[in-house]
């Protein structure tokens, strides 16, 4: 019983890969280079601004956590992680340039962290007590596991962390290893904002840059990220907790899981992907590129209808996630967050890319 149940929760994003691919229509480059212009301005420079602002408040709070731990400074630096996240997870999606550059994206989220790495790293981390290590230039070659903010989470959300537990000799290391990993991903924020304020002009005038040899390249490759983002999300951060059953679920590997924050990322993570199709603050998304006829009037409603019914199905889930997954009866709401999500799939793979021009590959949808 339980295997058909996973079974049917388990339409493979492999098996889109085998449909025949339809005829895209073609796009001029004047299409192009004004889809890019209006996302840099409506859409990328404000999120990535977003993160370096929110990143640099993190840093700046755990600072004064650790000026004077206590208490009401725990929470104030427990905050800062949690709009770190918010701007994290508003920008997932955008993975040409940036993010892929020196391997920002896992330095500032190593997720999903493989056989425990993060707490191991950190642990070891604490216990070397090595200052050097701590140093700017010196923590940005450390493994990419103690870099962001996954880290920020183990040493602010850890099993029986407190503010005593940033104090004495062995929390005043604590304090100093959280606070070389808030600056260090503050100083990866800011490279974000900064990089995408400086391929901006570029992107307009369809020169080649790290998103895309053309303005065509890049308009197909952020399309193509924006699929994988939502590979992401259907396979890893809702797939893998539900399991095949109850008994089977894994609660621990959900994302933000100890930050009890998990459904906060995917519903960030579902409506930049929304922004980013339908547009956003009067800007373009990648709708602006259907046909202004019946069948792109159809398409543009069918991914307004699918980010929505994912958006509600995702809220109805009672919260925390990584309580849900393991509950018989509160899982039946995750797994209709699963289905709703692969509805997204079925839009973004099927029904947009012929329609808008772009032709998607396998390794575009291979995922993480």
């Amino acid at each position: 019983m339980r295997r058909r149940l996973f079974l049917a929760l388990v339409p493979a994003v492999a098996a889109a890969l085998l449909l025949p691919a339809l005829p895209a229509q073609a796009r001029t480059a004047e299409q192009d280079k004004n889809l890019l212009a209006g996302l840099v301005r409506t859409h990328v420079e404000k999120r990535a601004g977003a993160l370096a602002t929110a990143t640099a408040d993190l840093a700046a709070r755990v600072e004064r956590f650790c000026a004077a731990p206590d208490t009401a400074g725990l929470g104030g630096a427990r905050a800062g992680y949690g709009a770190a996240m918010d701007a994290w997870a508003g920008v997932q999606h955008l993975r040409p340039g940036p993010l892929l550059l020196e391997m920002r994206s896992d330095r500032i989220a190593f997720w999903p962290e493989r056989r425990n790495i993060v707490a191991r790293q950190v642990e070891q981390m604490l216990a070397a007590r090595d200052p050097k290590a701590l140093e700017p230039d010196a923590f940005a070659k450390q493994s990419a596991a103690v870099q962001g903010l996954t880290a920020v989470e183990r040493l602010l959300f850890g099993d029986g962390v407190t503010a005593a537990s940033f104090g004495g000799e062995a929390g005043g290391h604590r304090c100093a290893v959280t606070l070389a990993v808030a600056r260090n991903v503050a100083k990866l924020g800011a490279e974000v904002r900064d990089g995408w304020a400086a391929l901006g002009p570029q992107l307009v005038a369809g020169a080649a840059t790290p998103v895309g040899a053309s303005a065509k390249e890049a308009v197909d490759n952020l399309y193509a990220s924006l699929v994988t983002a939502l590979q992401v999300v259907v396979d890893q951060k809702l797939l893998i907790p539900l399991g095949e059953s109850p008994a089977d679920a894994k609660p621990a590997l959900a994302e933000s899981a100890r930050a009890g924050r998990s459904l906060k990322n995917i519903e960030i993570n579902l409506a930049a992907m929304r922004a980013m199709v339908l547009g956003e603050d009067g800007g373009p998304g990648f709708a602006a590129l259907l046909p202004d006829n019946a069948e792109g009037a159809a398409a543009r409603k069918a991914a307004a209808k699918a980010f929505d019914d994912a958006a509600a199905a995702v809220k109805a889930v009672p919260a925390p996630l990584d309580k849900a997954v393991a509950d018989p009866k509160q899982r039946k709401a995750v797994e209709a967050a699963f289905r709703a999500a692969k509805g997204i799939q079925t839009v973004l793979v099927q029904k947009l890319p012929p329609l808008i021009g772009v032709t998607l590959g396998f390794n575009e949808l291979d995922g993480d």
